[in-house]
């Protein structure tokens, strides 16, 4: 099963041009992004949540469906809500945008994506407050259907990493 999710992703890469330089399709939303980690951690630290965090490139139609069919409803449920169970961002691997990391040390979205070795999109994975995954990151998006229970199973098996 990895493999194959392995081998649709990186056909989705080359075939959508997931590369440095590719501009935001008109009108495409993204979800909030990561410019300092240590505020964020604080927040996951302080309220014993999962951070969810997808890494995506411009343009990136996989990228936009996640975004769209599975996170974004996520992000207004957590709205809703008076303690929020989940927080979710989104890094752009090719981004020169700064990002600020845990050690106090300027870097930007696409040195931290290159970090975590993220070659490819779309990768949903989910981290504790030290950065730490808490699970095996979602390689590509599943074409069967199953995304949304596979979503679900990995941000319940992170919450439950994070209770023990």
């Amino acid at each position: 099963m990895r493999a194959r999710r392995r081998l649709l992703l990186a056909g989705a890469a080359v075939a959508f041009g997931a590369r440095a330089g590719a501009q935001p399709a008109g009108g495409e939303e993204h979800l909030e992004s990561i410019d300092d980690l240590r505020p964020l951690m604080a927040q996951v630290r302080k309220r014993r949540v999962p951070l969810l965090v997808l890494f995506s490139t411009p343009g990136c139609p996989f990228c936009l469906e996640v975004r769209r069919s599975y996170l974004a409803p996520r992000v207004a449920e957590q709205a809703r809500l008076p303690s929020p169970t989940l927080l979710i961002r989104e890094v752009d691997i090719t981004s020169r945008a700064a990002l600020i990391d845990l050690q106090d040390r300027r870097t930007t979205q696409a040195e931290f994506a290159s970090r975590l070795n993220v070659r490819v999109v779309p990768v949903v994975a989910l981290f504790d407050d030290r950065a730490q995954l808490l699970g095996d990151p979602l390689v590509g998006i599943d074409r069967a259907g199953f995304y949304e229970a596979y979503l679900a199973r990995a941000i319940e098996a992170a919450e439950r990493r994070l209770r023990s």
